[in-house]
């Protein structure tokens, strides 16, 4: 050990003096490694100290059992050009050659893919697992959404959207069909919409602004532009490659921070707007309540739920809410639900178009039974659960076009190390990813065919668009799991039941390319032109 040691440190300085220290059998260099310049004076610390300490730090590592790592061909890069462009073959093939947890080098680090037996015990341990982590990791959200806690937001969501969904629907409902004819119209004469997937995206910025501020005075085209600027804005720094990762991770960090640490947001412009717009509201409400006293009835949004925590608003006295922390959360519930609900909204229309002949008719069949039965009037939550076949063809669109490759991914943050079921482990820090594609191809979790669409296949099993189960990862699991998952889904119900009901849809062609592209992981936009017309 002292002679490897003092030939690291003679890389990098002219003279090294060690001094070792015996302690009983055992023999180590001391923390005293004295560096001197050519003329004898005590220099600065030289790369050699620095390969020094880490030899040290690497000897007494302790030797994990973990995950084999899959063979690749090219130092540095590792599986990364791969995982990008053909992600699906690699993760097939590593399954099959090294079994269900493995790991692949991406972007100069280690990452695990957990199979199907071990995905539930990460969405359960979550004092060994963490989803937010990875997340803040991967894109810097505590440094964007500053003051957040992502714990009391969840636990918002999950009572305004889960709980008390019941009083949002009127509104829901009002803002999705307003949104329809202002974005696709009457359609008397057949209309081609070239971007589905921006169109949708449109759509959806009314009812998401309206759920969280309801008030006409933030309803106004600067408003809706704020809201789907900062979706936009946090949903591109998604596709970032992380090329200085290559060097160190650590480093990538550094430096995507460094903006950041300056001052600069990607969505500092859209916050700026979104505050000027519920200041004079946030004032009005606070003057309105000291006035009325018990008499004032409370306005129903996310907006009002944040102002009844006294940490924000600790009296009626404007000049004490928080606003910084409630235009944070507001734009983090926007990222979180306008892209997913958007992205996942116009993959299940475009699978509807797909398998038209098979499908259509009866979903349609379904719409026209359930309007007939309300007179045509505002759907009930009795009406909306009675659109069994519709569920279970969005959770069918969920799972086949909406699903990641591999994805949800979580660091561990174990002491140490963690040990799976099947006796491997992995280090703290390690990135840990959950594989869809062996979760969503096994017969056994769904049935025969498991690779092929059939849209009826969870309503023979029971299992409602919402249902978490171990065969279905697209909303996680655990206590973490998606706590808006039932507004996207009655979001999705909604929007599709009225465009089945006044819409005849087609590509330009008649076809769509089966074949879902993907980037990395990640299913990409379906960009095929669509037609609407009047049904």
């Amino acid at each position: 050990m002292c002679i490897i040691t003092f030939m690291l440190a003679k890389l990098g300085c002219n003279w090294v003096k060690l001094a070792i220290v015996v302690r009983g059998p055992r023999t180590t260099i001391a923390n005293l490694i004295q560096l001197r310049s050519d003329k004898g004076r005590p220099g600065k610390y030289r790369p050699g100290f620095i390969l020094v300490a880490i030899y040290f730090k690497l000897s007494k590592q302790i030797k994990l059992n973990e995950p084999p790592l899959a063979y690749y061909r090219f130092p540095i890069i590792g599986h990364t050009w791969s995982y990008f462009t053909d992600c699906e073959k690699l993760i097939l093939e590593s399954r099959e050659k090294y079994g269900e947890t493995f790991s692949l080098y991406v972007f100069g680090q280690v990452i695990t893919i957990a199979g199907n037996k071990t995905t539930q015990k990460i969405f359960k341990k979550d004092k060994e697992f963490s989803f937010f982590k990875a997340s803040e990791e991967r894109m810097q959200l505590d440094r964007i959404f500053i003051g957040q806690n992502f714990d009391t937001n969840t636990r918002l969501i999950r009572t305004c959207f889960q709980e008390k969904l019941d009083h949002f629907r009127s509104r829901l409902q009002k803002n999705i069909i307003m949104a329809i004819d202002l974005y696709i119209g009457e359609c008397v004469e057949p209309r081609i919409i070239r971007a589905p997937y921006e169109t949708m995206f449109d759509i959806m910025a009314i009812p998401v602004a309206n759920l969280l501020i309801d008030d006409e005075y933030c309803n106004n085209e600067d408003m809706l532009e704020a809201v789907k600027s900062v979706a936009n804005s946090m949903f591109k720094l998604l596709f970032v490659p992380p090329i200085l990762s290559f060097i160190h991770p650590w480093l990538h960090k550094q430096f995507i921070s460094i903006p950041l640490r300056l001052g600069w947001s990607p969505i500092s412009k859209p916050s700026k707007v979104i505050l000027s717009r519920i200041k004079p509201v946030i004032e009005k409400r606070l003057y309105d309540k000291k006035r009325l006293g018990d008499a004032w009835v409370a306005p129903l949004d996310i907006l009002q739920y944040l102002l009844d925590d006294p940490d924000i608003t600790p009296d009626l006295n404007p000049d004490n809410v928080n606003y910084n922390r409630i235009v944070s959360t507001i734009t983090g519930i926007i990222f979180a639900s306008m892209p997913n609900m958007s992205n996942n909204t116009s993959r299940a229309l475009f699978d509807l178009v797909e398998r038209n002949q098979r499908y259509w008719h009866k979903l349609c069949q379904e719409a026209q039974e359930i309007n007939k039965k309300s007179n045509g009037n505002e759907l009930t939550s009795d009406d909306l659960h009675k659109m069994m076949k519709l569920d279970s063809f969005i959770r069918e669109s969920l799972r086949i076009s909406g699903s990641f490759i591999v994805g949800v991914e979580h660091n561990c943050i174990s002491k140490s190390y963690y040990t799976f079921i099947n006796g491997y482990q992995v280090p703290n820090g390690r990135k840990v990813y959950l594989n869809f594609t062996e979760t969503n191809h096994n017969e056994g979790l769904q049935g025969q065919n498991p690779t092929e669409f059939y849209a009826y296949r969870h309503l023979e099993r029971n299992s409602s668009a919402t249902k978490l189960e171990s065969n279905f990862l697209t909303f996680g699991g655990g206590k973490h799991a998606c706590p808006g998952r039932f507004l996207a889904v009655n979001v999705m119900k909604i929007v599709l039941h009225n465009i089945m009901l006044r819409y005849n849809i087609r590509t330009e062609t008649g076809v769509i390319d089966p074949k879902r592209r993907y980037f990395g992981p990640v299913p990409m936009q379906i960009k095929d032109l669509t037609i609407f017309s009047q049904g």
